[in-house]
């Protein structure tokens, strides 16, 4: 499991609400469910991210120290490679073109086009005799062409038409704000992010996709869904929409 499942497995242990962490700990509401989906970069850097962690396990009456050292482990890695690129772009150094002389390169193209007129010059007296001489012993030959053959028509192979693929089935997703509005994840089904966001009372975000859509909601009374044309109501925090029209609960692991 991640630490935003491991997060969210211990908040539903404590029977507690986004909203019922958020006044605990102090923590937005948003940047809480982003921390869920493992989405850190919100928090403001890793110090950060780990003092929410410690206020979340302190007040879900968790062990902060495992959920740490995940957290540590995952970003560790990132931390020391950025810091190892930005030493070496500081070091690293700066290549810059050689500018061409076009000065030198103009003279030298003058001087050669100078010495061709001049070899021209002289030797073009002698150009015109040998050509008038060649000119006069010269015999006129006739040449007689000979008929081309005629071309036989080539026979194109006829291709198999090929069948078409069935086209994929799509999930059209439409979620509306209502109330005091509400903060959104949507993941398609290779957890690539469609939108995140904190959603206004009123305010539609439209989403479309091949397979299923996976959802994260703050509040799931302040949201109104609709599934490829028919509205479905759900208390889910996490649910996943399908291309069939239904709707069915996300499982902890992953995010």
């Amino acid at each position: 499991m991640s630490i935003g499942s491991d997060l969210t497995a211990a908040r539903e242990r404590a029977d507690m609400t986004i909203e019922q962490l958020s006044a605990a700990t102090r923590i937005r509401s948003g940047l809480l469910i982003a921390m869920e989906a493992d989405d850190f970069s919100r928090c403001g850097g890793n110090f950060y991210a780990r003092g929410h962690i410690r206020s979340i396990a302190r007040v879900v009456k968790a062990d902060p120290a495992p959920l740490l050292a995940a957290f540590d482990a995952e970003h560790a890695v990132e931390e020391e490679k950025s810091r190892r690129e930005e030493r070496a772009a500081v070091k690293a150094p700066t290549l810059r073109p050689a500018r061409p002389r076009w000065a030198l390169l103009v003279g030298a193209i003058l001087v050669v086009l100078m010495g061709w007129g001049m070899v021209r010059l002289f030797t073009l007296p002698s150009d015109i005799e040998a050509n008038a001489s060649k000119t006069a012993t010269a015999t006129a030959t006739v040449t007689t062409p000979t008929p081309k053959p005629t071309p036989q028509p080539s026979v194109q192979p006829t291709k198999t038409p090929t069948s078409a693929k069935p086209p994929a089935l799509k999930t059209s997703l439409t979620l509306t704000a209502k109330g005091n509005g509400t903060y959104l994840t949507v993941r398609d089904k290779k957890n690539r992010r469609l939108f995140q966001g904190r959603l206004g009372p009123g305010i539609a975000q439209s989403v479309t996709s091949s397979g299923d859509i996976r959802v994260t909601v703050g509040n799931p009374a302040n949201l109104v869904v609709v599934l490829n044309g028919k509205q479905i109501p759900t208390k889910l925090y996490r649910f996943t929409a399908h291309p069939d029209g239904t709707l069915s609960k996300t499982s902890g692991t992953g995010s």
